[in-house]
């Protein structure tokens, strides 16, 4: 088996959403796992991967080829990107009042209106 791939039983106990359609996945093994897997697993923690979960079967190396370039968020995101997860955290910060989205698109109405109020007055030409 390929070395990086990592195969054990589990289960995604929970699952939360994020900012920008993303979620947080919460997943728990399902059988005690020796020193050597459990020092796979912490090796993988904080790193950026895939995520493969079959139900009910073992995972082949061959069917995880051929995966697309993974986009570093520190590196390449957009800065509507990194408005979204500013005010993402903001939310966070302030006890998620309501739904994210509703949060995010008063927010923005409100920096719009904030710009809008430095553009000079635009006249009709007749």
């Amino acid at each position: 088996m390929n070395e990086e791939l990592l195969q054990l039983p589990a289960t995604i106990s929970k699952v939360q959403t994020m900012g920008m359609g993303a979620l947080r996945l919460q997943v728990d093994t399902q059988e005690n796992l020796s020193e050597e897997m459990r020092a796979k697993i912490m090796g993988k923690y904080d790193k950026l991967g895939w995520f493969t979960f079959l139900v009910q079967n073992k995972i082949k190396p061959e069917d995880v080829v051929d995966l697309p370039e993974i986009r570093t968020e520190k590196s390449q995101k957009t800065p509507s990107e990194r408005l979204r997860s500013v005010l993402f955290v903001l939310w966070k910060n302030e006890g998620e009042p309501g739904e994210f989205d509703d949060f995010y698109r008063e927010k923005m109405n409100k920096m719009i209106d904030w710009v809008k109020t430095k553009l000079e007055p635009y006249e009709v030409q007749s």
